[in-house]
């Protein structure tokens, strides 16, 4: 991560816990002033190297079921967040920062294209984007969990002459798609690759109030 830090905004009214157990995708447990209480993920990912018995999260109350709203938790000194509602907030904050997109004039949210929905058209150009919180030897990876409906987002965005933005989350030098946890995202993405689809890796990070933009990554050799 280089010396670049440019603030993108700040998470309000965050409280910090301990991360207990996660009894499903999207609930945990949670220990906070000696009491033990629910707190939705809103991340579908395995995050299995980050959600540890012990761990700190950062929380805000729920306005759900829940008790709490899990938006961080902290690794190797690192928070990492892990609120994918976030994402599209986020990147409408990276896109000026990128000068391939930057003088975009319309931007709509959330568009039908085939069977699924992408994030963002950018005068007439899809843009889906993807949040990344594993981490190996400096190489961040996507997905951690298999993701019929990511690889589904790659072939519409192939076939609508797209754009993606993946949004990493912790320190790494460079990117690739996870052959390990899903070939055939692996696989789709390297078609992507292969076409000419814009692939944009943009660094962030969380201090624990302020999110941040560093700068582009490239990607590794898939």
């Amino acid at each position: 991560m280089n010396n670049v830090k440019i603030p993108i905004f700040e998470i309000p009214n965050l409280s910090k816990g301990i991360f207990l157990t996660r009894p499903n995708r999207f609930v945990s447990e949670i220990k906070y002033k000696n009491e033990i209480k629910l707190g939705h993920i809103h991340d579908p990912g395995r995050l299995k190297e980050l959600l540890i018995k012990g761990k700190e999260v950062l929380f805000t109350d729920s306005r759900g079921k829940l008790d709490y709203y899990v938006k961080a938790v902290k690794h190797q000194n690192e928070w990492i967040l892990i609120d994918t509602a976030l994402h599209s907030k986020i990147a409408l904050r990276v896109f000026p920062h990128l000068p391939e997109i930057s003088n975009v004039k319309e931007i709509r949210k959330e568009v039908q294209f085939g069977k699924s929905r992408i994030d963002f058209v950018l005068d007439g150009v899809p843009l889906e984007v993807k949040g990344v919180t594993l981490v190996k030897e400096d190489l961040a990876l996507f997905p951690d969990a298999p993701t019929e409906r990511g690889t589904r987002h790659v072939q519409e965005i192939i076939a609508n002459n797209g754009i993606l933005l993946f949004l990493v989350f912790r320190k790494a030098s460079k990117f690739k798609p996870n052959f390990e946890t899903d070939p055939k995202f692996f696989n789709k993405l390297s078609e992507a690759r292969k076409k000419k689809v814009p692939i944009y890796v943009v660094q962030l990070s969380f201090d624990g109030i302020t999110i941040y933009y560093h700068n582009k990554i490239p990607l590794a050799e898939f």
